[in-house]
C-alpha cells in the first residue's frame, strides 16, 4: 500500500496497513525549511515551487504532499481585503474588505478565477499533483466559511451578529460557504485529491456548542455535500476545545475531522468509529517545535494508543506547525507510524 492509497483508505474507514501520518498543511514551514517565504514562492515559476513542497514532506515521510502556503488569506486580499505578508510564516489579513452585510451583493466570485495569486496557487497545485502521481495523496486548504466571514466581516462583528442579528449571521455564512466552493473549483480541477477546511472559529474557545448547532452546523453540511459529488476528499479541521460537540462534528459530512491537541482522541473513537475518520493530535508548539526527536516518538505512540485500533486515524500534529520546527521531530512523527 502507498502513500496515496494509505490516505484515500483512511479517509473511507477501510484497513491500511499502518496509520498514515502527514502534517496538517504545513506549508509555511515547507517553504521556510528551503528559506523561501510565501510572497517568494508566488513569484517562483510554478514547478519549481511544486518540486520545494514535493521535497519538503516526503523527505520526512509524510503520506501527504500540501499544494497551497497561506491560499485562504489570499481570497480575502481577491475579495477586496488588505494583506501583510510575513518573511515567515503566512499573511495576516491588515483590513477587512466588507463594512455592511449588504455588501456582499455587490462581490462578484468569479474575481477567484482570475486573480492572478490565486492563478499561480491552482497553476502550483497543478504541478504538485503531475508530482504526486500515484504515490503520494496532494492535499490543499482553505479557510472554512465562519473563519472567513470573521476575516471577511471582522470577527467581532461577526461574534456581535451572533447575538444581535442571527439571520444577517445566517446570510453571510451562506455567502462564505458559496465563496468556499467557488474557490476550491480550482483546487479540484487542479485533480486534488483533499481539501481541508481550516475552522479556528468554529472552536469551542471561540463560540458555544448550542451556536455551532445552529450556525457552523448547517453550512458545512452544504459544503461537504457538494464537495462529496466531486469524489473529493474532506477535512475539517477545528482548533480548539471540540469535545464537547463531537456529535455535532459527525453530522456535517466531513470525511475526516483534524483535532486540536486539547481534543480527547479516545472520546473521538468512541464518537467518530464507523462514522468518519479522524485525525491527530500532537501538540505542534509544546511537543513539535520545542520537543526532542524522543518526546516526539512518545507523544505519537501515545496519540495512536488513544486512537485505538480501528480503522480511520490519521496521525497529524494537533494544528499547523510552525515554520521552524525541527525537520528531525517531524521525521520523529512519521517513524512512530512506520515501526507500530
Amino acid at each position: 500500500m502507498n502513500s496515496k492509497e494509505r490516505i484515500h483508505a483512511a479517509s473511507a474507514l477501510k484497513p491500511t496497513d499502518r496509520a498514515p501520518v502527514a502534517l496538517l498543511s504545513g506549508g509555511s514551514w515547507a517553504l521556510n525549511s528551503h528559506g523561501l517565504s510565501q510572497r517568494q514562492a508566488l513569484g517562483m515559476e510554478s514547478g519549481a515551487a511544486a518540486d520545494v513542497l514535493f521535497d519538503a514532506y516526503t523527505a520526512t515521510g509524510c503520506d501527504m504532499v500540501w499544494s497551497a502556503p497561506g491560499s485562504g488569506n489570499l481570497v480575502v486580499q481577491a475579495l477586496g481585503g488588505k494583506l501583510n505578508f510575513r518573511a515567515k510564516g503566512a499573511s495576516d489579513v491588515a483590513e477587512a474588505p466588507i463594512k455592511s452585510i449588504d455588501e456582499v451583493d455587490g462581490i462578484k466570485l468569479d474575481v477567484l478565477k482570475t486573480d492572478v495569486s490565486l492563478a499561480k496557487i491552482k497553476d502550483i497545485s497543478k504541478a504538485v499533483v503531475r508530482k504526486t502521481g500515484n504515490e503520494y495523496a496532494a492535499g490543499a486548504t482553505m479557510w472554512g466559511p465562519v473563519t472567513l466571514a470573521g476575516l471577511l466581516f471582522g470577527v467581532e462583528n461577526f461574534m456581535r451578529g451572533v447575538y444581535r442579528n442571527p439571520q444577517t449571521i445566517h446570510r453571510l455564512l451562506d455567502w462564505a460557504g458559496d465563496v468556499f466552493l467557488a474557490y476550491t473549483e480550482n483546487y479540484i480541477e487542479a485533480g486534488i485529491d483533499l481539501i481541508e477546511m481550516g475552522e479556528p472559529n468554529a472552536s469551542g474557545d471561540m463560540i458555544s456548542k448550542k451556536h455551532f448547532a445552529e450556525f457552523v452546523v448547517p453550512v458545512l453540511q452544504k459544503i461537504f455535500t457538494a464537495l462529496r459529488k466531486q469524489n473529493t476528499i474532506s477535512c475539517l479541521h477545528i482548533c480548539g476545545a471540540t469535545t464537547d460537540r463531537f456529535d455535532l462534528i459527525a453530522q456535517t459530512g466531513a470525511d475526516i475531522f483534524s483535532m486540536d491537541y486539547k481534543a480527547d482522541l479516545a472520546a473521538a473513537r468512541g464518537v467518530f468509529d464507523g462514522k468518519m475518520a479522524f485525525a491527530g493530535n500532537i501538540d505542534p508548539v509544546g511537543v513539535l517545535l520545542h520537543g526532542t526527536p524522543d518526546g516526539v516518538t512518545r507523544a505519537s505512540r501515545r496519540c495512536m494508543d488513544c486512537a485505538g485500533t480501528g480503522n480511520g486515524f490519521i496521525l497529524m500534529p494537533g494544528c499547523d506547525i510552525p515554520p521552524a520546527t525541527p525537520v528531525e521531530n517531524i521525521k520523529a512523527m512519521t517513524r512512530s507510524c512506520y515501526a507500530a
